[in-house]
């Protein structure tokens, strides 16, 4: 399948996660009201979040396809992963303001009415969310987009808060205290460890830092074995879905400038094809005395 279709079927992906996500979200708010239920109205905005993060991941799947400007000379492709970093700057915002009024809840307790409605609510959303989170995954890790597998890891995590909820309110139908309370911290406690990975991962990408430091041992160590020359720096740069490899290879300088093109071009070909990187930049250098 071509980027364009994978992208396409990602885009596909995103956006049915968006009104998937926003109809539990709103569904759980609205029965809250009705019940006065902590965790469900948690959960709930939880899922609204998990919305609006599903569609800044469209969008920056869709900016990806935008052919490189002069002003992005390299494109779009950070675009996913800057995607994921403000997603991730939206779910901290929100794990706050969830805890902040569990502790509240501790505070000055509040009694739930009609804890069987609310229990059937959150066990049909968990249900939904893990259902559509796990073809949103299969999805981000076939084509290796970072936002829509963070996206697919907040429908997961949306699903298990719903189940954790769920169980927390069964606990206080069965006269635990404060089980409300403690369904919405540990929802926030979901929150927090979902913001923590997309903070790390969108900003190592962002940063150029790569998530596998030996990539350019293993370059090395192949161009001289197949091609018996030696490189002087190889660096890897991430640029979301994919990588770009700089290498300055060590060339005779007496070869002929064609002889020269010759070797840059199979370097360049053969290392993109072994390595699976869309881009390979073989830059000629004399060796130093």
């Amino acid at each position: 399948m071509s980027k364009y279709l994978a992208f396409e079927e990602g885009k596909k992906a995103a956006w049915l996660s968006v009104w998937t996500l926003l109809g539990i979200g709103v569904a759980e708010v609205i029965i809250s009201t009705s019940t006065g239920s902590l965790t469900l109205l948690a959960d709930g905005l939880d899922s609204l979040a998990d919305s609006l993060i599903s569609f800044i991941v469209w969008f920056g799947i869709s900016m990806i396809q935008k052919p490189k400007t002069k002003f992005f000379h390299y494109g779009y492709g950070k675009i996913e992963s800057f995607a994921a970093f403000l997603a991730a700057i939206v779910v901290i915002v929100l794990g706050i303001f969830i805890a902040y009024h569990a502790y509240e809840r501790f505070i000055h307790p509040v009694e739930t009415t009609n804890p069987e409605i609310t229990m059937i609510t959150l066990l049909a959303a968990g249900a939904i969310s893990l259902h559509r989170a796990f073809r949103v995954r299969n999805i981000a890790k076939k084509y290796n987009l970072i936002s829509l597998n963070l996206d697919a890891k907040n429908s997961i995590k949306d699903g298990s808060a719903s189940f954790v909820g769920f169980a927390s309110v069964l606990a206080g139908y069965f006269g635990i205290p404060y089980m409300d309370a403690v369904g919405g911290l540990i929802i926030a406690g979901y929150i927090f460890f979902m913001a923590y990975v997309a903070l790390r991962e969108s900003t190592l990408v962002l940063l150029d830092a790569t998530n596998n430091p030996n990539l350019s041992i293993d370059i090395t160590k192949y161009v001289h074995e197949k091609f018996n020359l030696y490189t002087s720096d190889v660096r890897i740069r991430p640029l979301g879905h994919t990588i770009e490899a700089h290498i300055n290879v060590k060339l005779d300088p007496q070869l002929t400038l064609k002889d020269t093109l010759k070797i840059t071009r199979d370097l360049q070909g053969s290392i993109a094809d072994k390595f699976k990187i869309k881009d390979v930049i073989v830059i000629p250098v004399v060796p130093s005395q």
